[in-house]
């Protein structure tokens, strides 16, 4: 069964051990059967023409796919490793799921498959040298899984309405500060003609996170609350009640950004590399500059890709080990083709030509080079909660960032030292 006859698993995995679907077997042909966990929504052609290319190679293989909707998929594979019956392969999405052993580490399959680790991305495979980092696919130095492309968060601009507006485009590297981008976006901004000059949503989720907690990730006293954080988080949200950046209720820039750069709403925009066939198939002359980042900060920009691991209760570990190894290496040639993606490994990148002389994709691969893992913050999205609330409040005037990020300083604290009780217990 390929991944594009998508099943949208809204059963529960109970219903999965009574038909007996839980883990790998053998099919009535004679055929290893490998079943696939995955996020549905991540689902696209590439991922039908990976499985396809992979089962014709391997035709004593077959991967059955299943697509569980985003907010569910950790549920359902927690539910599914407590019954002892996980799929082989999945989306890993759970450190727990590393350090618990509930994965296989892949160390033997990047020796088997000659897969050069030094090439790929230090943000999904990790980097020795910088401890106590969330690297999207390591975990205590050991490799858990593997993709096929490259995401990334970026500041995209339009050249032409820079040079319409006689701005400098900013460079690819170094940043520059949150001060000069947003004075540059309000320089960008025209009210009478509908056009932001930039949007970029709640700080938390760009600015580097050792501006929000120490560099163990243990306290947020003295870094959330720091003068600096203070001072960058009042120069975004003036940025928007001045209209040089669309309100959070007015435009989500993760969700809508790219649309309405496309449609020339805004001049520049924290992006992603994944709209660029979106942006080029509208004739779009764009343009990259890693994120904004203020002076004596390391540059941090979010790093992203369809990570998938072994469980280790598979029953064929070496035939699932060699899908994942076909799928971040072939795949991510198969993937690049279809839907323009960057390839993982960089070297591939470009012995494929995937910056093909254009300068936007050439400023992509510039930036990449400098991607880092983020400072490893358990639960990162739910301890900072107050944080967003924060910054509501100071956009819409009713606190300063001061009053804001003070006041929410001690609930920031108290969700993190639960969340570290909780992942230190784990362990």
């Amino acid at each position: 069964m390929h991944r594009g006859r998508l099943v949208w698993a809204s059963f529960a995995v109970a219903g999965l051990l009574l038909a007996g679907c839980g883990g790998g077997d053998s099919s009535s042909s004679g055929k290893v059967v490998l079943k696939f966990f995955g996020v549905a929504e991540n689902t696209d052609k590439a991922s039908d023409a990976i499985i396809a290319a992979f089962e014709k190679e391997h035709p004593n293989i077959d991967v059955q796919w299943t697509g569980f909707p985003e907010d569910q998929y950790t549920t359902k594979i927690n539910t599914a490793l407590a019954a002892g019956v996980p799929p082989d392969i999945g989306d890993i999405y759970d450190r727990n799921w590393m350090r618990g052993g509930s994965v296989l580490p892949l160390d033997d399959v990047a020796a088997k498959y000659n897969i050069d680790l030094s090439n790929w991305n230090k943000a999904i495979v990790g980097d020795p040298s910088r401890p106590n980092t969330e690297p999207s696919c390591s975990y205590d130095d050991k490799l858990y899984c593997l993709g096929s492309y490259t995401g990334a968060v970026m500041l995209l601009y339009n050249k032409d309405m820079l040079d319409a507006a006689g701005v400098t485009p900013p460079p690819a590297w170094p940043p520059i500060t949150i001060d000069q981008y947003v004075d540059m976006a309000c320089e960008l901004t025209d009210a009478s003609q509908g056009v932001y000059g930039t949007a970029y949503g709640d700080p938390v989720t760009f600015l580097p996170w050792e501006m929000y907690a120490s560099p163990d990730g243990r306290t947020v006293h003295g870094y959330m609350d720091s003068p600096q954080t203070i001072a960058t988080v009042q120069t975004l949200a003036d940025g928007i009640k001045n209209k040089c950046a669309p309100s959070l209720g007015t435009m989500d820039p993760w969700e809508q950004g790219a649309d309405y750069f496309t449609e020339g709403k805004l001049a520049t925009v924290m992006g992603g590399l994944d709209s660029l066939e979106q942006f080029e198939h509208a004739g779009i002359n764009y343009g990259f500059a890693v994120v904004p980042t203020q002076p004596g900060i390391e540059p941090y920009f979010s790093i992203y890709t369809d990570g998938i691991g072994v469980f280790s209760g598979t029953a064929h570990p070496d035939e699932a080990k060699e899908f994942v190894a076909f799928y971040a290496t072939q795949g991510e040639r198969i993937r690049s083709k279809i839907t323009g993606d960057v390839p993982l490994d960089l070297e591939v990148a470009k012995d494929i030509n995937w910056a093909q002389d254009n300068p936007g994709r050439e400023q992509g691969l510039e930036i990449l080079e400098h991607a880092r893992p983020p400072v490893f913050i358990p639960n990162r999205w739910s301890v900072f909660g107050p944080a967003f609330d924060a910054f509501g409040y100071i956009t819409d005037g009713s606190k300063t960032a001061e009053e804001a990020y003070t006041d929410a300083v001690p609930a920031v604290q108290d969700n993190l030292d639960k969340a570290w009780e909780t992942w230190d217990q784990a362990g």
